[in-house]
Parts: structure tokens; C-alpha cells; sequence
């Protein structure tokens, strides 16, 4: 199996550094907008979520082959998909939990960084390739999001091309995983995985708020998606109020206040 085994590791190390630099000669401008969009805290479920879904979105964006991706994540029960770039994704990733194996719970497993084709596939998963295949993918890159005391879960990246990604996508990936493991990693720390998963379920439940107030944000100062909820997450920690019930407070001023101009029907 076509399996990269070099280790994460932590964005302040040596090994890290090496990293950068490697992505740097050969995805400069991928590094910068792994950078940008990733540089901050992670202090709530919600943020998590949203950090999560920032994290597939550079992930789409900084490597050209990916059709698809989404984050498995491993805390303490069944592996899940926390989010996800499209159904297509769900798809693939309901054919690996079903069969108990294949490349993201590989990478999640040992730690390893999976980059291999379908024919690597229906031999060495022979459950899963089925699945995979009648979603249209047919190259897959993987690599673990790393904690404490083991593996979180697990950056999955589909493509619909039999060579959808080469070793250098694999070096700009560990450096998105490396960077996105640190600030998992610190609002982990801070609960049991249990709790953090029953957390994480939920944030995703009640999102619906969050991305519409982010759509009106976006809307009335003409900003990007990032920028509207770097706004919400701003308000929240000012005012030491939760970023959903921010966001169901803006949806309430904004939309009753559109209902009140528009007056009686």
C-alpha cells in the first residue's frame, strides 16, 4: 500500500518547521492561505465546527485535486463525520465505517498520512472499494488530526481522478493537519472526549442560526463567509455570550426588523 508514514507533529517543533519549509518551495501560496484562514483559538463548540468547516474549505481550495473532503472525527465511540464539503463525502465515508476500515480510519489509526489510488484500494479494502467506487471517487489522501494521548480523527480528501494527488499535496496537508491539531488539541484539553463529542454532535444540530446570521452579515457589509463570522465570534466574546445565541439574537433584531418595515400583508 502507497502509504506516506511520516509522523505529525506539533507546530512548534523542528519536524514542523520542516514542514513549512518543504510547502513553502512547493505550494507557497497554499501555506499562506492555510495560515490566514486558521490562525485562532478554538473556545466553544460552535467555533469548532466552524473551524472544522473552515479546515475542509482551505483544504479544497490549497490542493487542485480534491473533489471532496471532510473530517472523520474518533472521540471515544464510532467514528463520525463531523463535517463534511458535500453528501458525495458522507457517502464515502458511511462505506468506510461500514466496512470497518479504508484510508481515513487508516490515517487515524496510526497516524500515517494515506495517499493512495483505487486499484490500492479494492486490494487492500476490499470492503470498503465498492462503496467508494459508485461514489465516483477514485483517489484518496488522508491524514490524522492528532491530540494528547492519541488521534482525534481524521482530514479526508476525495477525488474523482485516479491521480487526484501527488506527494506534494501530501506535504501541504500535513502542514494544514499539523496546524489544525494544535488548536483541536487545546479546546480538547480542556474536556473529556465523551463530553467534547456529545459538544460537537450538538453544535452541529443547531448551526442553522449561525450560518444565516453569517449569510446576512455577509450581506449587509459586503464580506466574505470568514470575515461575517469572525464579526459573530467577536460580539461573543465581548459580551461573554454564546456564538448560537449571538447569532439567534442578530437573526431576531435583523428579521423582525425587515418584517416591520415591510408591514401587515
Amino acid at each position: 500500500m502507497a502509504v506516506d508514514t511520516v509522523q505529525l507533529t506539533d507546530p512548534q517543533s523542528g519536524s514542523y518547521l520542516e514542514l513549512v519549509r518543504a510547502a513553502v518551495r512547493t505550494h507557497p501560496e497554499a501555506l499562506a492561505s492555510v495560515v490566514a484562514s486558521l490562525s485562532w483559538s478554538v473556545t466553544s463548540s460552535d467555533e469548532l465546527v466552524e473551524f472544522l468547516h473552515r479546515t475542509v474549505g482551505v483544504a479544497t481550495q490549497v490542493i487542485g485535486g480534491a473533489s471532496s473532503a471532510g473530517v472523520t472525527a474518533q472521540l471515544g465511540g464510532e467514528p463520525f463525520t463531523a463535517v463534511c464539503t458535500d453528501d458525495r463525502t458522507l457517502e464515502v465515508d458511511a462505506a468506510q465505517y461500514a466496512a470497518g476500515d479504508g484510508p481515513c480510519l487508516h490515517a487515524m489509526r496510526t497516524g500515517e498520512v494515506v495517499l493512495v489510488d483505487v486499484d490500492t484500494v479494492r486490494s487492500t479494502w476490499p470492503d470498503f472499494a465498492p462503496g467508494a467506487e459508485s461514489s465516483g471517487i477514485h483517489s484518496f489522501l488522508a491524514a490524522p488530526l492528532a491530540g494528547d494521548d492519541g488521534y482525534l480523527g481524521a482530514l479526508n480528501l476525495y477525488s474523482t481522478s485516479p491521480d487526484g494527488f501527488t506527494s506534494a499535496d501530501a506535504v501541504v496537508l500535513k502542514v494544514l493537519v499539523a496546524h489544525a491539531s494544535r488548536s483541536i488539541s487545546d479546546y480538547a484539553r480542556l474536556r473529556a472526549r465523551h463530553h467534547l463529542a456529545e459538544q460537537l454532535r450538538e453544535a452541529m444540530r443547531s448551526r442553522a442560526p449561525i450560518e444565516q446570521a453569517k449569510g446576512i452579515m455577509m450581506a449587509l457589509h459586503q464580506i466574505d463567509a470568514d470575515a461575517a463570522f469572525d464579526l459573530l465570534r467577536a460580539q461573543s466574546q465581548n459580551t461573554n455570550v454564546r456564538l448560537h445565541d449571538v447569532a439567534v439574537g442578530f437573526l431576531d433584531q435583523h428579521t423582525g426588523a425587515q418584517q416591520a418595515d415591510a408591514g401587515p400583508s
